[in-house]
Order: structure tokens, then C-alpha cells, then sequence
């Protein structure tokens, strides 16, 4: 068998970040994600993931690791406009936001809008968003964390843990209960 050719990867802002990774993950669906993840584990492998690209520093790149591009996670699967709340996939990034939900508007519901944006380019992906939990160019606005009701975290052992405020706090309620301390 010939081996395969090297895959170098490099941010897209400096260009300073050239790394050489072993495979490229690049799922479509989070059945895929999670049988990447899950293989990879299988392997002894170790992954990075990555979206844009935007990050400096080389944190989204792992040298002679896997490296999981989230881009194809791309899907707005719901918008309650009553709540203005959107359902999204961690690899959309904001343009493919702000067209889908203003798409899914209706004339008659509340109007909503982004409060914060990003600071300066626009094609970041949400979870890359999330992860350098980025606060946008308002001064006075909180970080994007403060704008999050929950999210879903794929752990490396394949599992799904759902992140809320509502459902840490339960879950620390449990954990005080079970070893009867007290908060």
C-alpha cells in the first residue's frame, strides 16, 4: 500500500501555522462526528478540530493528528421566534445564520436581529465562536457565552453531555446531595 500524501493544514490569516496532520476529518451529518470521534479514539488517535481556520497560533492543528473540520455541521435546524431562539449546528457559520433566520421570519411574530457580532471578518463558525467564547467589538457587551441558553459537547469517548446553566446547576444539586455537603 502507498502511503498517503502529507495533508498540511495552515491558518488563513498569518499563513505562519503550516502544519503536516495525519488525517483530515471532515463529517457531514453527527452520526458521522461521532463515528469519526469514536474511530479515532479506536486508533489511539488524537484529534483537533477546526472550522475557519481563523485561529492563530496553530490551536486548531495537531501535528500528526487528526484534525476535525466542522463545516460540513452546517444545517439552521430551528428558530422558535417567539423566544428568538435558534437550534444550529456547531459548523455554520454567521452569514449561513443570519440568512437562514431571517429567511424563517414571519411578518406577523417579533423581529429579532444579532446583538454582538464578531469583530472584523464574518466566516467564523459558531462553535469556534463558542470555544474562544469571542465578546465582538461592543465594549459594553458580554462575551458570546451570555447569548448561549445551552449547547451539546461530544465528549472523546462518544457521549453527548448537554451544557446549560439550568442543568449544571441541577447536576451540582445532585452531586452535593449524593455527597452531603452543602453549597
Amino acid at each position: 500500500m502507498l502511503p498517503s500524501a502529507p495533508i498540511w493544514l495552515n491558518d488563513i490569516h498569518s499563513g505562519l501555522n503550516r502544519t503536516r496532520v495525519h488525517r483530515l476529518l471532515t463529517p457531514k451529518s453527527p452520526d458521522a462526528l461521532i463515528a469519526s470521534v469514536c474511530q479515532t479514539r479506536e486508533e489511539g488517535g488524537h484529534i483537533a478540530v477546526s472550522g475557519c481556520r481563523h485561529a492563530m497560533g496553530g490551536k486548531q492543528f495537531l501535528e500528526g493528528g487528526c484534525v476535525l473540520d466542522l463545516r460540513g455541521l452546517n444545517r439552521l435546524i430551528h428558530f422558535n421566534q417567539q423566544r428568538g431562539l435558534l437550534r444550529v449546528e456547531a459548523g455554520i457559520q454567521w452569514p449561513e445564520l443570519i440568512a437562514g433566520y431571517r429567511a424563517m421570519h414571519s411578518i406577523d411574530g417579533p423581529q429579532w436581529g444579532i446583538a454582538q457580532k464578531q469583530t472584523g471578518a464574518d466566516t467564523f463558525t459558531l462553535g469556534g465562536t463558542l470555544s474562544a467564547n469571542a465578546h465582538g467589538r461592543g465594549l459594553t457587551l458580554a462575551p458570546f457565552i451570555q447569548d448561549v441558553e445551552a449547547f451539546s459537547l461530544l465528549q472523546a469517548d462518544g457521549m453527548i453531555a448537554r451544557c446549560s446553566r439550568r442543568e449544571i446547576v441541577s447536576s451540582l444539586a445532585w452531586l452535593l446531595a449524593v455527597t452531603g455537603c452543602s453549597a
